[in-house]
């Protein structure tokens, strides 16, 4: 394929990325959109405290990587409440093209707080459209968030909440004879514990996470 029909190519897809949005789009800019779902687990449970962000950005077709990438991306944040339920608004504003919403839990990683994506639902066309936009989120591994609250209701001695504040939370947590262990396979780490003080940390040559 010659250098000039790529370039027609890009710039056909990068007018059709840009326009298809605003075809169908009956907003007025400034606009406050509301958006509002209730998110649950597979069997149809509400979880609540899980944060729902909204990703905004204008996606473009990129010569360099030659596929659409996204750029100027904004978010805004709710959290669900005890019935699982979240509530959010975006001011119109024909920029952006691209909508998702992504539900998830914050983990507390060595670099610091990251959001832990557990869905991810695109929202362009449904954003769009006239009125107030519902979107039910289904988190298919809810047992991740049951797992990760169970595992902080547990760190409550000084040197547990120390070793969690600067690793973050463990890849495997071993309980054998009174001793808790705590691991961090990339790292090469091994926290032990006993009655919840810190009594030997072990190095190793760190491997992949099993």
């Amino acid at each position: 394929m010659s250098r000039r029909l790529v370039a027609v190519v890009a710039l056909a897809l990068t007018t059709l990325l840009a326009s298809a949005p605003a075809a169908e789009a009956r907003r007025v800019s400034g606009e406050s959109i509301e958006i509002r779902g209730i998110v649950t687990d597979a069997g149809g449970q509400p979880l609540d405290d899980v944060r729902v962000v909204l990703e905004a950005s204008r996606t473009v077709f990129s010569l360099r990587e030659f596929r659409p990438v996204a750029r100027d991306t904004v978010r805004v944040t709710a959290v669900t409440n005890a019935s699982g339920s979240y509530s959010l608004r975006w001011p119109w504003d024909s920029f952006y093209n691209h909508f998702e919403l992504v539900a998830g839990v914050p983990v507390r990683t060595a670099s610091g707080e990251e959001l832990q994506v557990l869905e991810r639902k695109e929202i362009t066309r449904r954003l769009g459209r006239d009125g107030e936009v519902t979107v039910p989120i289904v988190v298919e591994h809810a047992s991740f968030i049951r797992n990760l609250r169970r595992f902080l209701a547990t760190v409550d001695s000084a040197d547990e909440q120390r070793v969690h504040r600067e690793q973050g939370r463990p890849d495997r947590i071993e309980i054998s004879g009174g001793a808790e262990s705590w691991w961090y396979f990339d790292r090469g780490r091994r926290y032990d514990f006993r009655d919840g003080r810190l009594i030997e940390v072990k190095t190793f040559d760190p491997v992949r996470r099993p």
